[in-house]
């Protein structure tokens, strides 16, 4: 009795020692096929919130008499206040996301699909053998899911210059960061995100004033 205990604990160990091994194995990869599932949900995330494409009026120009630009520059009360409804609008959605209490506000494939990850917690399941890249119509998977860590927060990026001849480009985006948790089995492995939103990309006929120092 003694040596089949002994043999099925050995054989336990065995199969606990390769698991271990081929896990161990998979976890680069794991780690890579994560955070490009977690980027590409952010991503989608993030897009669907910026839905209004009308954002002229976040630009003051002036020209005199001669067509020539005179005045030149953001109207920061109104990008702040963009930037800030982006941000409440994203913190609304992963608290409703990660509380599990997400509603599809219709039946588009964003919406079914942000409220199947709220409901079951799980971004995407890769399969072993996609990891290992091996060959197999069958294979277990791993599931990966996320936490945010921190509030989200924004930094605005413009620019303003002379674009060819007598030409000005002028140039607003936002910029999105999160920290956040990527949850595999037995660990967890922390990075910080950030996702650019392109608002405004304009060409104008002009040069930049010269008094204009930006």
């Amino acid at each position: 009795m003694k040596k089949y205990l002994f043999i099925f604990f050995t054989l336990l160990i065995i199969l606990f020692i390769f698991i271990s091994s081929l896990y161990m194995k998979c976890v680069p990869r794991l780690k890579e096929y994560g955070k490009f599932e977690i980027e590409r949900l952010n991503q989608l995330i993030i897009m669907h919130t910026t839905t209004d494409s009308d954002y002229s009026d976040l630009l003051i120009i002036e020209r005199n008499a001669d067509n020539e630009i005179e005045l030149l520059e953001f109207d920061m009360v109104k990008i702040n206040q963009l930037a800030n409804e982006i941000v409440l609008d994203l913190e609304n959605t992963y608290e409703a996301i990660e509380e599990g209490n997400y509603q599809a506000k219709d039946d588009s494939y964003y919406e079914k699909r942000i409220e199947n990850i709220a409901y079951n917690g799980v971004i995407s399941n890769i399969s072993i053998a996609t990891l290992l890249n091996i060959p197999s119509f069958i294979s277990p998977s791993i599931s990966i899911g996320y936490k945010h860590l921190s509030t989200i927060s924004s930094s605005i990026n413009k620019s303003i210059e002379n674009y060819g001849i007598n030409h000005v480009m002028v140039e607003l985006s936002i910029e999105i960061n999160m920290n956040l948790t990527m949850i595999y089995p037995f660990f967890e492995q922390y990075d910080c995100h950030t996702i650019t939103i392109p608002i405004l990309l304009e060409i104008f006929q002009g040069q930049v004033p010269l008094v204009y120092n930006y």
